[in-house]
């Protein structure tokens, strides 16, 4: 016990000098860093405003991944599924699977080969906002290229050029 009393009295004196410094107002600390996540997620999808209606913007979304040689999957109403969950002012929400698959399967293939976290950007939202316009909302795939390793960014920039044709003239 002797071989640990300086051990517990430097312990006690450096946590007094601390509890005498300047405290930090955690709870403003803890608001920043939820401020700075929020932002990052917000960051990481992509928002725009389609030119059609709710319905046409699904089927025109649908169409043009399939002229360019997409897999489309399955849709999923998510307005229902909210509405079970007993959110009753739920607003129209679809989610779409779709992606170029043989891009998908290179870039799955080169995460994994470098230990990266296996994603892919295969989903598409499109909903009515508040204001009644119909918006579409998927990955920032463009930001997730510039932060990506170097070896899958040019396949994740592949992906945000597929995307902005898959868009085309139906999104602002």
């Amino acid at each position: 016990m002797t071989r640990f009393a300086p051990l517990a009295a430097l312990m006690l004196a450096s946590s007094t000098v601390f509890a005498a410094g300047p405290q930090p107002d955690v709870q403003a600390e803890m608001k920043k860093m939820q401020e700075a996540q929020a932002k990052l997620m917000a960051a990481m999808m992509s928002e725009h405003t389609s030119r059609l209606g709710y319905q046409e913007t699904i089927a025109a979304l649908q169409e043009a991944a399939k002229k360019r040689g997409w897999e489309v999957g399955p849709v999923v109403n998510m307005q229902e599924a909210m509405q079970k969950a007993g959110q009753k002012d739920a607003r129209p929400f679809t989610m779409l699977a779709m992606c170029k698959k043989d891009l998908a399967e290179t870039l799955l293939k080169a995460q994994m080969a470098n230990r990266a976290l296996p994603f892919a950007p295969c989903r598409i939202s499109v909903f009515e906002g508040t204001d009644g316009k119909v918006y579409i909302a998927k990955p920032n795939t463009e930001l997730m290229a510039q932060m990506a390793m170097p070896a899958f960014a040019p396949l994740l920039k592949q992906f945000v050029s597929e995307e902005k044709a898959l868009l085309a003239g139906i999104a602002d």
